[in-house]
């Protein structure tokens, strides 16, 4: 939730989504760990354990964003399209919404064979960023670090906090 006042905005539950988001990295640098030392890791399950953690992670993140507007008067697709870019070309904030749809509902989607008309955009915007269908979640993390680091803390949370800052520029205009 943001806390909008004359000298800015507060992120209230920042701190807290921190907290869970070094959880699942700390599991992440750990199964990067036991790839590194796999004869094969997609075998061994380590790569869907991977993309496990990472999608409930961008489920998180989205349930914060949407806590974040709550109090604030803006329109949920227009505060998403706000914020830094993504190398893809569109709101990084966008990119986090949609890695998070993919992950709830990508199972479903593919196993009947068809996407909902309101999952097009989110499998089109995953699908761009990834490259493949397997892994999905681990390329589109990726893409948000040069190093290809999966590090949700360090790839995404600078996202949320310039995200949250152009909210504020936003709602006061």
């Amino acid at each position: 939730m943001l806390l909008v006042g004359e000298n800015g905005v507060e992120d209230i539950e920042l701190s807290r989504l921190c907290e869970l988001l070094e959880v699942i990295d700390s599991k992440l640098y750990e199964i990067e760990e036991c790839i590194s030392k796999s004869v094969d890791p997609e075998s061994d399950g380590l790569l869907d354990r991977g993309e496990y953690f990472i999608g409930v992670g961008f489920v998180a993140i989205q349930q914060h964003l949407n806590d974040s507007l709550i109090g604030i008067n803006f329109n949920k697709k227009d505060a998403y399209s706000l914020g830094p870019t993504h190398s893809s070309g569109i709101s990084s904030i966008s990119v986090i919404n949609a890695a998070a749809n993919w992950w709830k509902h990508e199972a479903e989607w593919f196993k009947n064979g068809n996407v909902p008309k309101n999952g097009e955009h989110t499998v089109e915007i995953i699908l761009d960023i990834s490259n493949h269908h397997e892994y999905a979640l681990s390329n589109v993390l990726a893409s948000f670090s040069e190093s290809k680091c999966l590090s949700l803390t360090k790839n995404i949370v600078p996202h949320i906090e310039e995200w949250t800052k152009a909210l504020c520029v936003e709602s006061k205009g």
